[in-house]
């Protein structure tokens, strides 16, 4: 024993690279003692608790919880450190997994808002044919505004739980019989794309049919988006088509990237047939 080597706390937080702090907090916390104590409670460690409190300091790193490390240095066998391997490699295949979403649903929201930016003409009519696409949906029953905000707000909160939010815009979805009384404000449903390999549990759904599309963009705020809508209609029954399903009204540039309800800009796509 005489001839043992001690490492005081500092000594040992030198060589392992972490604060005297640390080292005192896994002594408090009963992660790791000190072999001995001297004059005035001094901490002194073995070599042999360097490597151990290096070991430690791996396993936190790996984002073992020090309740679980705590639990496992009582036994210390092999047996024991691989199936604590074993479930922190699950925790992290599932953070993985979780990161992955993130990434995607930034990655989905940068390019939409780049595509955005590239578009010149706001005024102009497009035509085009469009797969179909299955929408989660929220009924908007009562049309006072408090209860359509009800409805957006569930919808909004139950795309945060199915981990869809951000990637796609909720969209604000106005019935074909709507359109052709000209109530452009009465919101059917609110509406959110879902990601095609999407397998969740989803209670309302809508199928936005394959066909083709009428679409144009409104900049400005909510209250002048009838004057869009009266541009699109004509522009439909100016090409000899005419409504034959929803209207889709997709927030593009909203409270989120823009100040001014003035610089605000939707897009509104509706269903068409000759």
């Amino acid at each position: 024993m005489k001839n043992k080597i001690y490492l005081s706390t500092g000594e040992l937080a030198r060589m392992l690279g972490v604060t005297k702090q640390t080292v005192i907090y896994y002594d408090k916390i009963g992660l790791i003692s000190p072999a001995k104590r001297g004059e005035k409670h001094y901490r002194y460690y073995t070599l042999e608790q360097a490597d151990e409190l290096d070991s430690i300091l791996t396993f936190r790193n790996l984002g073992v919880p020090i309740n679980v490390l705590r639990e496992y240095l009582t036994v210390r066998n092999a047996e024991g450190c691989i199936e604590m391997l074993r479930k922190q490699r699950e925790k992290v295949d599932l953070e993985i997994q979780k990161l992955d979403k993130i990434r995607k649903k930034i990655d989905g929201r940068s390019r939409l808002l780049k595509e955005v930016l590239e578009v010149k003409d706001f005024e102009g009519i497009k035509f085009s044919t469009e797969a179909e696409e299955l929408y989660m949906i929220e009924p908007c029953i009562d049309k006072d505004e408090k209860s359509c905000m009800q409805s957006f707000i569930s919808i909004c909160n139950r795309s945060k739980e199915l981990q869809i939010d951000f990637e796609n815009p909720i969209c604000s979805i106005i019935s074909k019989e709507a359109l052709i009384q000209g109530c452009y404000k009465n919101v059917a449903y609110f509406g959110i794309k879902m990601p095609r390999d999407f397998s969740g549990q989803v209670i309302s759904r809508l199928v936005k049919p394959y066909g083709t599309y009428a679409s144009t963009y409104h900049k400005g705020s909510y209250e002048t988006m009838y004057r869009s809508y009266e541009r699109l209609i004509k522009g439909i029954e100016k090409e000899g088509y005419s409504v034959c399903g929803n209207a889709y009204e997709m927030d593009l540039f909203s409270t989120l990237t823009n100040a001014s309800s003035d610089e605000y800009l939707k897009l509104i796509s509706i269903q068409v047939c000759k």
